[in-house]
């Protein structure tokens, strides 16, 4: 089969054509991508996100289920799966913590997991949900970065009737501040990434906001991020980057803002997929957002100037397409 290979060692990208078609277990489905999305996870990869890196890449996808050992019911069934692979069986009372953080596990396209920028991959059949009929294979491809988007929501946050602020105008900033704004009924400022710390539009909103939520991708987000949040307010970051990023955080600042001012500072990734597809199939305007970020479908014949294209300053999202025509 045809895969996006990534080997961090020799920081090789390489569109590899006949890569053996995972064999799933007796606890896994055999999935055929329809269409996979480029992150900017997967362009923090390229960049040496995850040391060591040497797997197909991606992780955003919609497919369908060919085979399916234990559950020869799925098999047709268009999918989009949780990234987390509990391959350890790990169990404990915290179904959240079991699912984003169970020890020894496996993450597809990112730790030990070959991704889905490839025509099949392999997924426990605990990790799929049933793409609902009302949403076509675009809108589905955007379901796991739309549920890290509900687990702010997840996290119980923000507090009703209190006003929040997203940092970063980007992919996963514009899902978050559209999620938040459709959830809680708040208008939620998004601040691009251009606000360094700098610019007028922050000294208008600075200290104002109980919660702000990072996802500029990119280190200074956490400082404009900073600036917005109130005294004993909360800041949450979603944004994940390479540590060979250039114009690192001064986390002295980040320290003494937080001890002196007495924020809140939170982490929060992989969200509830069975949310994010409720959203999208009762959100018509998260819907018309979906379609509006797509800037590029192209095969998957055509992965590494996907990329190419993913980089570029100013494109959202680019969708690799295994759909035959």
């Amino acid at each position: 089969m045809l895969a996006l290979h990534y080997d961090q060692k020799p920081n090789k990208l390489e569109l590899v054509k006949d890569r053996p078609i995972p064999i799933p277990t007796d606890e896994e489905a055999l999935i055929r991508i329809s269409i996979a999305g480029i992150c900017s996870t997967d362009l923090e990869i390229v960049k040496g996100y995850v040391s060591g890196f040497s797997n197909i890449l991606g992780h955003e996808f919609v497919g369908v289920v060919t085979r399916c050992p234990s559950r020869p019911d799925l098999e047709g069934k268009r999918v989009v799966g949780e990234i987390n692979c509990n391959d350890g069986h790990y169990c404990c009372s915290d179904p959240i913590f079991q699912r984003n953080h169970a020890p020894g596990r496996s993450v597809l396209g990112i730790i030990n997991k070959d991704g889905t920028m490839a025509e099949y991959i392999t997924l426990p059949v605990a990790n799929l949900h049933i793409v609902p009929q009302e949403l076509t294979d675009s809108e589905a491809a955007f379901t796991e970065p739309l549920a890290a988007a509900c687990r702010i929501i997840e996290q119980g946050l923000p507090i009703p009737g209190s006003d929040v602020a997203v940092i970063g105008d980007g992919k996963l900033g514009l899902l978050v501040a559209a999620v938040l704004q459709a959830e809680t009924e708040t208008d939620v400022p998004a601040v691009g990434n251009s606000a360094n710390g700098q610019t007028d539009v922050l000294l208008g909103l600075e200290g104002r906001f109980p919660l702000v939520v990072e996802a500029s991708g990119s280190p200074q987000g956490v400082l404009a991020a900073l600036r917005l949040t109130q005294p004993m307010g909360r800041l949450l970051l979603k944004s994940t980057v390479s540590i060979t990023e250039r114009g690192g955080v001064p986390w002295a600042q980040v320290a003494n803002d937080i001890v002196v001012h007495e924020k809140v500072l939170m982490g929060s990734r992989c969200g509830p997929m069975d949310m994010a597809l409720e959203v999208m199939t009762r959100h018509e305007s998260i819907r018309r957002l979906l379609k509006g970020m797509v800037t590029a479908v192209l095969p998957l014949e055509q992965a590494l100037h996907a990329f190419d294209v993913a980089k570029r300053k100013g494109v959202m999202k680019v969708h690799l397409s295994n759909q035959k025509v």
